[in-house]
């Protein structure tokens, strides 16, 4: 699957607000204030990696100059809809410390069987599970 960003800034997620948001700093559902800007590029397409499900709102699993994020998904259009047949989904348990802050993953195999993953590539940042994760990705560029 292939997305091509259109926004990066936290106003222009303001429109899908559930209901209006008329102080600039305040957090919205998207965990941002107007005054936020991702670190997405507008007009560059990306490869999406994987699906997150957030309890307020979907993204896409994505890295810009090797910085991995999970960007809304609103930010975006999709260039090319085909999902990998390779991904898998995972639905997220009560007692996993991300519950309920993430709710579901659909990607790549480690992404979704490693219960820790999310925690390691996002927040910790490991290594090792920054490899897989580029390893992953050079695979997919292969097809």
């Amino acid at each position: 699957m292939k997305i091509r960003c259109i926004n990066n800034t936290g106003l222009s997620l303001r429109s899908y607000e559930y209901e209006p948001i008329t102080n600039k700093e305040v957090f919205g559902r998207f965990g941002v204030s107007e005054m936020a800007e991702y670190g997405i590029e507008i007009g560059k397409e990306y490869l999406v990696m994987g699906l997150i499900t957030f309890q307020t709102y979907q993204a896409y699993l994505i890295d810009d100059n090797g910085f991995i994020s999970a960007c809304p998904c609103q930010l975006f259009e999709v260039v090319d809809n085909k999902v990998n047949s390779n991904w898998h989904f995972r639905l997220i348990e009560k007692d996993e410390d991300i519950y309920p802050f993430v709710q579901a993953i659909l990607g790549y195999p480690e992404l979704c069987f490693d219960k820790h993953v999310y925690e390691n590539l996002i927040v910790e940042m490991k290594q090792d599970t920054r490899r897989i994760y580029f390893r992953r990705k050079m695979e997919l560029e292969k097809n």
